[in-house]
């Protein structure tokens, strides 16, 4: 069988396979073109510029990179060819240099600029004793320098030059590769101070009021600036001020001489205060004033209970001057006037004050003391009188005895004397019987503020040991033995005699089942014995119980005093409380007061 191409032409079949071959080849073309694309933009994905930007080692993230004109970053792609790359920093040397470019990556590595450097010079004449320059990279502290030239970065630096009694400071900037100059040449006058006086000292104020200068007398300021200044020179209190012009590159002489005279004053009374026209104190009388400058002054003198008086002088130089004078006391005349009117009227605490008022402005004074010593005489009659209407005739007597002792002529006082003696012995008695039956009488009077005292027995202990030891010791013996009561009450209620009340209660320990009140009064009756009356009242416990509803139970307890005649055989463990009570009281008490040793409660009756 034949083929399709045999019965074909030679050239048609040319024509033919041409027509076939065609579409593969463009298809094979496009293939081609497609892949070389691809691998170019592979190619040109992997080009880029890589770069670090130093400066004298340092990073900088401000500087300024750029690649044909445009602004690049480190890893930025590139595209192929020639190019040019610059840096550029602020005070740093730049940096430009040309590529030429294939695929793949271009790593320049570390690009370290180059610092900008000038040179600065600073000129000191003067030379400054402190000299200070400071910038963001470089600074330096000069002492007594001259200056210096050195080659710093390129920046603005502050310049600063402190002489004693000067400053400057200013800014300068020094540029790349140039040479930045800043004189300093200030010119200064100065002051050459003299006095006559070694410790005066001065101040010296510039012109808007700065402290300049402070030191002693004679001295030489040197290094002021030019103008005008206040001088202040000070000796002791006094004060000399001169307004002084200083002129550059001279030194200007002033003399501060101070000349004193003397003035010395004499007064009577001593102790009269001094004071100066201006008012300022000198001192006090008698008074030597040894530093007072020549001219017209004029001086107070004043004292308490006196007339002030104003003296005037005329002080000359390396003079003294006497002032001897005496003042009138207004407060001796209105005093002792006072006295004579109070005595007249028989006030003799107002007339023995008014006398102290008049000696304390004439010491001394007869009248005054004649005033003073009958008011204190009948001051003490009038007292003994009063004592003795109240039966206190021993106080009465020692009363009279000082009233002698001011009035020893006194006829008044020796009667009464010797009337008020011969009672002294019924107070005596009296006093003795008050004070034998005060405890008894407090003891009872306590005792009416329980109308269920009487239900329960009086006890009475004596002791030789003063009452205000026994009831100290009583009080303790309470509080520390077992078991222990709550003092409720411990106070002194007449003098020598003390009441003590104190409390126990139910507490799963005390064989009581309520509560136990001691009442103590500890009295003492004489110089050697201490009467001691106490009685225990004993309470138990009832129980008011009330159910107001299903879950609302209540007991409101109450404590009612036991009566021991009411008490049966079924509650003799009420008798036995009541018996424990006193029995355990009695014991404390004898404890504390040393006739017996202490002891405990005894445990609980079993129920």
């Amino acid at each position: 069988m034949a083929t399709p191409n045999s019965s074909v032409p030679a050239e048609t079949r040319s024509t033919y396979w041409r027509r076939v071959l065609r579409p593969l080849f463009w298809w094979l073309l496009l293939v081609l073109v497609l892949f070389g694309i691809h691998t170019h933009q592979r190619l040109m994905e992997a080009t880029r510029l890589e770069f670090t930007v130093t400066m004298q080692g340092q990073p900088h993230d401000e500087a300024s990179t750029v690649f044909d004109g445009k602004p690049i970053v480190s890893g930025q792609n590139i595209s192929l060819g020639h190019h040019t790359f610059t840096v550029s920093l602020p005070k740093g040397e730049p940096f430009s240099t040309n590529l030429s470019v294939w695929y793949g990556d271009h790593n320049l590595g570390t690009i370290d600029l180059k610092r900008t450097m000038g040179t600065l010079s600073v000129t000191a004449d003067p030379p400054a004793p402190f000299l200070y320059i400071r910038g963001p990279e470089w600074s330096v502290a000069l002492t007594n320098s001259s200056g210096l030239t050195q080659s710093v970065p390129t920046d603005t630096y502050n310049v600063e030059a402190d002489y004693p009694h000067w400053q400057k400071s200013d800014t300068t900037t020094v540029f790349a590769n140039q040479t930045s100059t800043y004189p300093i040449a200030p010119h200064f006058g100065g002051l050459q101070l003299g006095c006559n006086q070694t410790d005066a000292t001065f101040e010296l104020m510039s012109a808007d009021g700065q402290l300049v200068a402070n030191q002693m007398l004679p001295a030489t300021v040197r290094g002021l600036p030019a103008g005008d200044y206040k001088l202040v020179a000070t000796h002791h209190q006094h004060r000399r001020t001169d307004t002084l012009t200083v002129k550059a590159d001279t030194i200007a002489s002033a003399e501060y001489d101070f000349n004193y005279g003397v003035v010395v004053f004499d007064t009577t009374p001593d102790g009269v205060q001094v004071f100066s026209g201006d008012h300022d104190y000198c001192g006090m009388t008698p008074l030597t004033i040894g530093e007072i400058l020549p001219g017209d002054w004029t001086f107070t003198l004043e004292h308490d209970g006196y007339q002030s008086l104003q003296v005037s002088l005329a002080v000359a130089a390396n003079q003294t001057n006497l002032v001897s004078t005496n003042l009138l006391s207004e407060d001796y005349l209105k005093a002792i006037s006072e006295a004579r009117k109070y005595m007249a009227a028989a006030d003799y605490d107002d007339a023995l004050k008014a006398s102290f008022d008049a000696l304390a402005s004439r010491p001394g004074d007869a009248e005054a003391t004649a005033i003073k010593n009958e008011a204190t005489g009948n001051q003490y009659v009038q007292q003994a009188k009063d004592l003795g209407n109240a039966g206190q005739y021993v106080e009465a007597d020692q009363k009279l005895t000082l009233a002698l002792q001011a009035l020893p002529d006194s006829g008044e006082a020796k009667q009464l004397l010797a009337d008020y003696q011969t009672h002294e012995p019924e107070q005596i008695e009296r006093e003795r019987v008050e004070r034998l039956n005060r405890p008894k009488a407090v003891y009872d009077e306590v005792l009416g503020h329980y109308d269920e005292a009487n239900l329960f027995e009086d006890h009475e202990l004596n002791t030789s040991m003063p009452v205000r030891e026994a009831e100290t010791a009583i009080a303790d013996a309470l509080m520390t033995v077992q078991p222990t009561y709550k003092i409720v009450f411990n106070k002194s209620m007449k003098p020598e005699t003390y009441l003590l009340t104190a409390s126990q209660y139910d507490n799963g320990i005390l064989s009581i089942t309520g509560q136990r009140t001691c009442i103590i009064v500890c009295g003492q009756t004489t110089d050697t014995n201490t009467k001691i009356l106490f009685k225990v009242l004993e309470y138990k416990a009832k129980h008011n119980v009330s159910m107001q509803g299903l879950l609302a139970f209540r007991d409101n307890e109450t404590f009612v005093p036991i009566d021991k005649s009411s008490i049966t055989n079924a509650d003799n463990k009420l008798l036995v409380q009541i018996q424990t009570g006193v029995s355990n009281l009695t014991a404390r008490i004898q404890g504390a007061i040393g006739q017996t040793p202490a002891v405990t409660a005894p445990p609980p009756a079993s129920q």
